[in-house]
């Protein structure tokens, strides 16, 4: 959708690109049942100025298309210091998931609720979604508290023991549990067949997939970066 007018049906907007989603659900404004309306008077329901959102929605979009070639230089991970990776991985893609679970956990229930009967698919999405939330919630908790401490302690040269209750390589059970997840989004994408949209989905089941969708993107990053990167440097300071 090349222009966005105030006269645009919201469903339209998120149809055509479900990121938009996301600003909606901040501003409060119903994109699913609520979303056979035009974007004005939905502002206009929220107390908001239409030309205003359509800014924001603008802006989104052109962020997003935007080449790298234009973006900051990226830092070489390789290189920098191992803290630092660690930093970055916990306000990065640490913050991500801890931002993004509970949404799509939100989502999918709404949307299994909903269409479960029509696309029984969801039913065990849902299934999969919790088992992989919960486990990575806990895996967060171990790498903040336990691994990634174990790791600066390497960095500074600390002559410290493996974690209790690790082996010797206590970023082994890290990468197992990171194959773990990866499996639990390969059953995903597997179930809503490549992450395509159903016929004549609603707005908030367009945002669900879009999300899983971007959520696999970013532990393929988030992954990456501890599996080959991290871990791989950590060991040789063993």
């Amino acid at each position: 959708m090349d222009t966005i007018s105030p006269d645009t049906l919201v469903a339209d907007l998120v149809s055509a690109q479900p990121r938009y989603a996301r600003i909606f659900e901040e501003l409060g404004i119903d994109y699913c049942c609520g979303g056979e309306r035009p974007l004005r008077k939905a502002c206009a329901e929220q107390g908001l100025e239409p030309k205003t959102v359509v800014r924001m929605l603008s802006a989104h979009s052109a962020a997003q298309s935007a080449p790298d070639a234009d973006a900051a230089p990226k830092t070489d991970w390789t290189r920098a210091s191992l803290s630092d990776l660690i930093t970055h991985i916990e306000k990065t893609h640490h913050a991500y998931l801890r931002g993004e679970l509970p949404r799509l956990d939100e989502l999918l229930t709404k949307v299994t609720h909903v269409h479960g009967a029509d696309l029984p698919w969801l039913r065990r999405a849902k299934q999969v979604f919790d088992t992989m939330a919960s486990d990575l919630y806990a895996h967060m908790e171990k790498e903040e508290t336990v691994v990634f401490p174990f790791i600066r302690r390497l960095e500074d040269g600390e002559a410290t023991a493996p974690p209790v209750g690790m082996d010797s390589d206590p970023m082994a059970l890290m990468e197992h549990e990171h194959d773990e997840a990866g499996n639990a989004l390969k059953e995903l994408q597997a179930l809503s067949n490549d992450f395509s949209m159903p016929r004549g989905a609603c707005g908030t089941l367009r945002a669900t997939i879009n999300g899983l969708q971007l959520l696999q993107k970013d532990m393929f990053q988030h992954v990456h970066k501890e599996n080959n990167i991290l871990f791989r440097r950590a060991r040789v300071l063993q």
